[in-house]
């Protein structure tokens, strides 16, 4: 996974502000809906309790107005159940209130022309107390034919109308968040599925990069084949290009190998011994060159795809029985300590290389005893593999242990002895993204510890 963030990732955090912004509207598009079904339906029950009202009243001739013997709703009869009625004359008067309505602030009605509804909100103590209002004018005529204009007034709680609303609100807000996360999680283990080619090409590059694996496999969906067929052609041509480099400085190294040989044999015949010596001297310093550049000019780029996991064991010991050959007239006591699981990622030949040149040092200027150490250091996460090898000799002077550590020094130029071993083995362990330190051993002699990572 990207530390940017995984596609999944992304996908399902784009999908859920889409989900989130599409439900958004959707619940307002809804609730909007409800809101103006419930005022027409409000309105419709406003008019037909409004009718009800007028039909129930019953006027009384002697003193010229109304009143309501019969309430038309039961709701009427009980204190504020919310459905409220009046009667009022039209200069204001009130003449007639349900019982429902005895515990409500007087509220002036303003009249209009007979037959004209009028429809509107009264605002009460609280949000609880509002309601909705409407009222008529009504011309009503006695029995002896007298006329006058009586205002029948209807109201009614909008508390019960907020209550379904928010009712609808919460359910609806419930069932979409639901399905927005039902949807989410579906999504996600499609995605799990869908994307599993990714995963298996990323498992498949970090196995040749620990040289677990020579190439990626061609099993892949149509829209990932290509991408594994450009790959594993890279890595054959990255492959094919290491080759013909590396044959190329091997026929380099032989063709100046052999003149070099052949201008050291024709200089014995030279009779004057200082001009002996100083062409001497300065072919062994050429053929020192050479062989530094050559060799610090094969471990560029060595660090190629597909490297192989190398054991570290077998060559520790297969180096450790030559060296005993080599130096068989030397009594040396060794201490080997090597982690069976130690692993080194890259080149088999850059690490005998290293191995190599430490330990031929050691040998090489140790006068009884050497150490040598290899483990893996660190967490899973972040392997090491550490390479400690120590002797018993005099030791690197500290202004050549500084040379030896710093970039682009070569040491064959500056001291005898270490000089270009040292040198190559910087390179390699450089080329490598690694580090080497020089010190002091506790047995007395040099200490010299290489660190190499492991592929991540």
């Amino acid at each position: 996974m990207s530390r940017r963030g995984s596609l999944r990732t992304r996908v399902l955090l784009w999908l859920s502000v889409m989900l989130l912004a599409f439900f958004a509207a959707t619940i307002a598009a809804l609730e909007w809906s409800l809101s103006a079904s419930l005022s027409r339906a409000r309105s419709e029950v406003l008019e037909a309790q409004l009718i009800a009202l007028m039909s129930a009243a019953e006027a009384d001739e002697g003193d010229r107005t109304l009143t309501v013997p019969v309430l038309p709703d039961r709701r009427m009869a009980m204190p504020e159940s919310g459905l409220y009625g009046e009667i009022r004359a039209r200069e204001g008067e009130l003449l007639w209130r349900s019982p429902s309505a005895v515990a409500l602030a007087d509220t002036p009605v303003n009249p209009a022309p007979p037959g004209v509804r009028q429809q509107g909100r009264v605002n009460g103590q609280d949000a609880a107390a509002e309601r909705a209002q409407r009222s008529v004018t009504v011309a009503w005529e006695f029995d002896d034919g007298a006329t006058e204009q009586f205002v029948f007034v209807i109201s009614q709680s909008l508390e019960p109308y907020r209550a379904q609303q928010r009712g609808f609100r919460i359910g609806l807000v419930s069932w979409f968040a639901g399905i927005t996360l039902a949807t989410l999680i579906l999504l996600s283990l499609v995605l799990r599925r869908v994307l599993r080619p990714l995963a298996v090409i990323e498992s498949e590059i970090r196995e040749v990069e620990t040289g677990r694996r020579e190439r990626l496999s061609t099993e892949q969906p149509a829209e990932l084949a290509g991408v594994g067929r450009n790959l594993n052609a890279l890595l054959a041509r990255e492959r094919g290009r290491q080759q013909r480099y590396r044959d190329s400085l091997a026929n380099l190294a032989h063709s100046l190998k052999t003149p070099l040989a052949a201008m050291q044999t024709v200089i014995g015949s030279i009779a004057q011994i200082e001009l002996r010596q100083a062409l001497a001297d300065g072919i062994a310093r050429m053929d020192r060159i050479v062989a530094y550049q050559l060799q610090r000019a094969s471990i560029i780029g060595d660090k190629a795809p597909g490297v192989r996991a190398v054991v570290v064991a077998p060559l520790v010991s297969d180096l450790h029985d030559s060296l005993l050959k080599v130096y068989r007239g030397r009594s040396m006591q060794v201490d080997l300590q090597v982690d069976e699981t130690a692993t080194f990622y890259g080149d088999e030949g850059d690490l005998q290389e290293i191995l190599g040149n430490l330990m031929d040092n050691a040998w090489k200027y140790g006068r009884s005893r050497i150490s040598i150490k290899v483990s893996m250091t660190g967490s899973d996460g972040a392997a090491q593999l550490q390479i400690d090898v120590e002797d018993d000799g005099p030791g690197l002077p500290t202004e050549m242990a500084m040379l030896a550590t710093t970039r682009g020094m070569r040491l064959d130029e500056t001291q005898p002895g270490h000089g270009i071993g040292l040198a190559v083995v910087r390179d390699i362990v450089e080329s490598l993204e690694g580090e080497l330190v020089i010190g002091h051993s506790a047995l007395g002699g040099a200490a010299l510890r290489v660190t190499l990572p492991a592929p991540g």
